[in-house]
């Protein structure tokens, strides 16, 4: 009888440690301001692929003609602007932050931005696009 609980015991055991607990998958580490300031910046660089800019936004290809939008005003006026990713923080399953876009004459006005977590990477979400697009670039959003 003896044996017969040992071994059931370490059956029992076994089945318990070999179970394990299910977990979900971590997300990314949050990216720091300057990440996300380079990251955007991939977005809007129009001399590389689609398909690269695209893995960087929420709505992968069809975001990159809004990207397209945005980058023109950017190269347009980059001699007349500057524009910076600032405050990243971590709030549940995004990273908020602000866009702040500076034209000298005017000052500096802050847009406030996000980007999710989607397959394991940090990407500019949909309506943040939209937000850069028409409220910083005055460009249509096509996303």
């Amino acid at each position: 009888m003896r044996t017969a609980l040992s071994a059931m015991t370490v059956l029992l055991a076994g089945a318990l440690i070999g179970a394990g607990v299910a977990t979900a998958e971590p997300a990314p580490l949050a990216p720091s301001a300057d990440q996300l300031q380079a990251q955007l910046q991939k977005v809007l660089d129009r001399s590389l692929p689609d398909s690269e800019r695209a893995a960087e936004l929420q709505g992968g290809l069809a975001a990159v003609p809004t990207a397209n939008n945005i980058a023109g005003v950017m190269d347009q006026y980059s001699s007349m602007m500057s524009w910076r990713v600032q405050n990243a923080s971590l709030s549940g399953d995004q990273v908020n932050a602000q866009l702040a876009v500076t034209v000298p004459i005017f000052g500096t006005k802050t847009h406030d931005i996000y980007w999710v977590n989607s397959d394991g990477a940090w990407k500019l979400s949909n309506p943040s696009a939209c937000v850069i697009a028409r409220d910083a670039a005055g460009v249509d959003c096509t996303v």
